[in-house]
């Protein structure tokens, strides 16, 4: 007959079996969104799986030797090459090499597609100021990517993802826009700030003029801000506010000043000073808000904040991955 230890030690196998099925599958299928949504679902369930996770995903020293390159991805192509090294290697460094390179697949692949969109590009943590070719100074916040062109048609620049903060050149026969997503920014004179969100576009204007054109595919909506004014848009829903022009794109700085935030929005805001992954769940996301100013240079320090104030949970579970609960 089995005894409690040992019974423990049988479900223990048991997740870590299933923590290294997931390593296999995400390494196979590294594009597989819905797959990664799958696995994010199961490394919440219970921290009987986070423990299981974290035993084959010790790999802090691997990170730090590796980086978020490609070639680690593609040094899994070869099967034999890998079967080989696989035997060279003690089990648990294998599977936590294995996580690396799965994790690292799911940053590489879409951020090389997003290279060849783009004209300047930032990573997690880094800050990037860029002078275009008009004269128009741009500042970049973490994992943020534009592209710019200047034409007969005009000045436009898409931001394919992330916030930038804009200090434009003022030419009347030139107008300059900026576009992001479905949501347009047209320049009448000024310094403001544009966030491409998942679902629409948040702008804030600290000098001067804009006019904010959303369109849902349907119709459209124009909105003129001028210093001290700002707009949400999620595609349907075009929200107004005010702002202290000093406090726009605070994130220059290093800073969240935030007011009667959701804590959702509040962890999204970290998200790209974070170099790993922070995961948010709970009902209280949505439904709690919260004020305070927020280090965004130290993300761990920043949610330790959140915990300490607001009923939130964070679980540490490797030095890349924070598990973020909010009751």
């Amino acid at each position: 007959m089995k005894t409690g230890p040992d019974k423990n030690r049988s479900r223990g196998g048991d997740l870590s079996r299933q923590a290294s099925a997931w390593l296999v599958q995400l390494e196979d299928a590294p594009e597989d969104d819905a797959l990664r949504a799958e696995f994010m679902d199961w490394l919440a369930t219970s921290p009987a799986h986070l423990a299981a996770w974290e035993e084959t995903a010790r790999v802090s020293d691997l990170i730090v030797l590796a980086g978020p390159s490609p070639r680690i991805t593609s040094s899994l192509a070869s099967g034999s090459a890998r079967r080989t090294w696989l035997r060279n290697v003690p089990p648990a460094r294998a599977l936590a090499s294995l996580a690396v390179a799965a994790c690292l697949a799911w940053i590489a692949v879409p951020y090389v597609a997003l290279q060849l969109q783009s004209d300047a590009i930032t990573g997690a943590g880094e800050l990037r100021q860029v002078t275009l070719d008009d004269g128009t100074m741009v500042q970049l916040a973490p994992t943020t990517a534009i592209a710019f062109s200047n034409d007969a048609a005009g000045r436009r620049l898409q931001l394919l993802r992330g916030e930038a903060w804009f200090d434009v050149t003022h030419d009347e026969a030139h107008p300059f826009k900026v576009i992001a997503g479905d949501n347009t920014v047209t320049v009448l004179g000024t310094a403001f700030s544009v966030r491409k969100t998942d679902d629409g576009t948040d702008v804030a204007v600290q000098r001067g003029r804009v006019a904010v054109t959303a369109s849902d595919g349907m119709r459209s909506d124009r909105v003129e801000l001028v210093a001290g004014q700002s707009v949400s848009t999620d595609g349907t829903v075009v929200t107004r506010n005010t702002v202290r022009p000093d406090r726009v794109a605070s994130w220059r700085d290093g800073i969240a000043i935030v007011n009667d935030l959701p804590v959702g929005d509040v962890i999204d805001q970290l998200r790209p000073w974070y170099k790993g992954y922070i995961i948010a769940r709970g009902p209280g996301l949505s439904d709690r808000h919260v004020s305070g100013i927020y280090d965004l240079r130290d993300p761990d320090l920043a949610l330790k904040a959140l915990a300490e104030a607001h009923r939130v949970t964070v679980s540490r579970v490797s030095p890349w991955l924070r598990i973020v609960t909010v009751r």
